[in-house]
């Protein structure tokens, strides 16, 4: 850990102690108790489009009611282009409201890194409704998606990292996050086109040289905070099954709604 780390680690940890983040809703920020679920009130709470419905049968996104298949718009089309995504599952917590999106801004932008342990208690809450109490024996390890060094250090933390120790944390599990290394900057990918989106992403990750051995083989559960096009876990996805992976699935707390993309 940097001087910059243990800086926002100890003024964090200060906050929490004169504001304890528990009184406060993670979304909209309105005074609650602390019986609350994923500390939401009642509307927030009420207002998460949770996906509890169809859902895509490949990167696990809400499907949208005009769309009778098992797969959303953008897998059916990747698929009929012969361009399927690296990764063999994902899985989905919730819709990207504005509900969802207050969250994971304040986590990632705000400071609110004791979100962190809420999406990882929704993440495990998540796949367990799914597979029970086995999911160490379905993966192998879970690997946060990697941020760049230079965004971790002015941020404080990988936000990714902060929602897998938790998920690992209640599924007995390990959380590897030296495995995969994100070897160079990127520019935001937000108002990017899905192409532009995969070139921004392709060729960043990186498995380290003394862990190739631990990924062959291996089964792998790749946690992140949003799937929208799923450029960067569908990149991180590809860089493990080069190195052996046999296989690659993840769960993100959000998934942007079906629709057909472009460009």
């Amino acid at each position: 850990m940097n001087g910059r780390e243990w800086i926002s680690k100890k003024w964090n940890e200060l906050l929490d102690l004169v504001y304890p983040p528990s009184l406060y809703c993670i979304s909209c920020g309105r005074i609650i108790d602390s019986s609350r679920t994923y500390s939401l009130c009642n509307d927030c709470m009420a207002s998460v489009s949770w996906a509890a419905g169809r859902c895509c049968i490949k990167c696990g996104r809400p499907l949208s009611d005009n769309d009778p298949g098992d797969l959303c718009f953008g897998c059916a089309g990747r698929e009929k282009t012969g361009r399927p995504f690296a990764f063999d599952k994902g899985h989905a917590c919730a819709g990207y409201g504005a509900a969802a999106q207050s969250v994971i801004f304040a986590l990632k932008y705000g400071g609110r890194s004791d979100i962190g342990d809420v999406l990882g208690e929704i993440l495990y809450d998540r796949l367990t409704a799914e597979y029970g109490d086995s999911l160490s024996e379905i993966y192998d390890f879970v690997v946060p998606v990697p941020v760049h060094r230079d965004r971790k250090e002015r941020r404080g933390y990988n936000h990714a990292d902060l929602m897998a120790d938790r998920f690992c944390a209640l599924a007995g599990m390990r959380c590897e996050n030296s495995v995969l290394i994100r070897t160079k900057p990127t520019a935001p990918m937000k108002g990017l086109t899905p192409g532009q989106r995969a070139s921004n992403i392709r060729g960043v990750f990186e498995v380290r040289r003394h862990r190739l051995d631990d990924v062959c083989g291996a089964s792998v559960l790749l946690v992140d905070d949003i799937f929208t096009t799923g450029a960067t876990v569908d990149e991180a996805a590809r860089t493990l099954k080069e190195c052996g992976a046999l296989r690659v699935d993840f769960i993100s707390f959000a998934a942007a709604g079906d629709m057909v993309h472009s460009g």
